[in-house]
């Protein structure tokens, strides 16, 4: 039974005011804190205003007061996610379900729980979240890794490496939202720096064109170098990266509403197309991409859909389908670990967390963490 309920504020990867739940049960006390994207697709559940939703709280508070912290997300659905903000729906279910489950989530969705998801990491970044290239994410995948321990391991010495590399040739700039480099390369150049260091550790590169952040007029326009290509020509390109750079993962190459592309892409590569925006972790939108053939696996990212229960809902038709699930934080993160027990908890292929950040380390010292209580943990199969 949730005894107390309060909200505050908190800070996220970018210093900027994020809400806090904390619930007390009589099994204790058990807190969230809401992650936001700098890139945001259409479908998404939307957001309120903290200051609305903090003037709101004191009548929103009074509906959960005396109840069971089971029925957290219907009392929400009853209510309405629009009406309270998917920023506080999120925190508000989440907080249950770590009440529910004393913080192992892991343990409560899965208690034979065992998989481990393969990091992947944003080694080198661009587009919405700072950067020099259209392309808003280069990732490493470590796909040798035995343990969770070492998959980290290799993604942080990847990470390493590209800042010494990139500096000792003048071109490096800082670190983005996400802890990711940024240097002053485009696109080709990124990943040709970014191959020669991932072949020392054999890993394996994927790109987050995040796609409908540079659709404009019916063409995907890129700034570095400059070009504008239409869908077709966006096809060919994808699908040359693909080749040339052994690419094991390929997030949102089109626009949130491009199932043909999506699709026809799907049907020439083996590898991972993963949808993000187009998906937006919704039950319905994924219905109509498997039927359409669009992609092999799914971004999912919690705050999208509002709800930790449709977040699952989510998960159990990709996997009914034979979707990888790629359990995601966002560029606007704290240091709240949830997802790394929904990745664990669901048997997830990919966790998407970052390398560098508090923010980032959080989710993947839970991984290490749970790996050290399961009996007999084994990494995900890839493939």
């Amino acid at each position: 039974m949730i005894k107390d309920l309060r909200i505050s504020l908190a800070y996220n990867a970018v210093k900027e005011k994020t809400i806090k739940i904390t619930m007390k049960t009589e099994k204790g006390i058990f807190s969230a804190s809401a992650a936001h994207g700098s890139s945001e697709g259409c479908y998404e559940a939307k957001e309120l205003d903290i200051n609305t939703i903090i003037r709101n709280f004191p009548e929103t508070r009074k509906k959960f007061i005396g109840k069971n912290e089971r029925n957290v997300d219907k009392i929400i659905e009853n209510i309405g996610i629009e009406k309270i903000g998917a920023n506080l729906s999120i925190v508000l279910s989440i907080a249950a379900i770590k009440a529910l489950s004393k913080n192992d989530v892991y343990k409560y969705l899965n208690k034979n729980a065992r998989i481990f998801p393969f990091p992947l990491g944003n080694t080198i970044g661009g587009g919405a979240h700072k950067g020099y290239t259209s392309e808003q994410e280069f990732l490493v995948l470590p796909v040798r890794a035995k343990t969770m321990k070492e998959a980290v391991e290799t993604n942080i010495s990847i990470w390493k490496d590209v800042g010494k590399f990139a500096k000792s040739k003048g071109v490096l700039m800082d670190n983005n939202y996400e802890g990711a480099w940024t240097c002053k390369l485009n696109d080709i150049e990124t990943l040709e720096m970014l191959s020669k260091i991932t072949d020392n550790y054999e890993a394996r590169i994927g790109i987050d064109f995040a796609s409908s952040e540079i659709y404009k007029k019916d063409k995907y326009v890129y700034i570095n170098p400059e070009r504008e290509l239409s869908p077709e020509e966006q096809l060919e390109f994808v699908l040359d990266l693909i080749r040339t750079y052994n690419l094991i993962y390929v997030e949102d190459p089109f626009h949130e509403n491009d199932f043909e592309h999506f699709s026809e892409l799907t049907k020439k590569t083996k590898c991972l197309i993963t949808g993000d925006d187009i998906f937006a972790t919704q039950p319905e939108r994924l219905r109509i991409g498997i039927k359409k053939g669009v992609g092999n696996s799914i971004i999912i990212k919690p705050d999208q859909v509002g709800l930790v229960s449709k977040t699952l809902e989510t998960i159990r038709i990709a996997k009914k389908a034979n979707y990888k699930t790629v359990v995601s934080h966002r560029s606007r993160d704290t240091t709240d670990s949830f997802i790394a027990d929904l990745a664990v908890g669901t048997g997830s292929t990919i966790i998407k967390c970052g390398i560098h950040g508090k923010e980032r380390e959080a989710k993947l010292n839970r991984l290490i963490e749970i790996w050290n209580m399961v009996k007999k943990p084994e990494m995900a199969k890839l493939s």
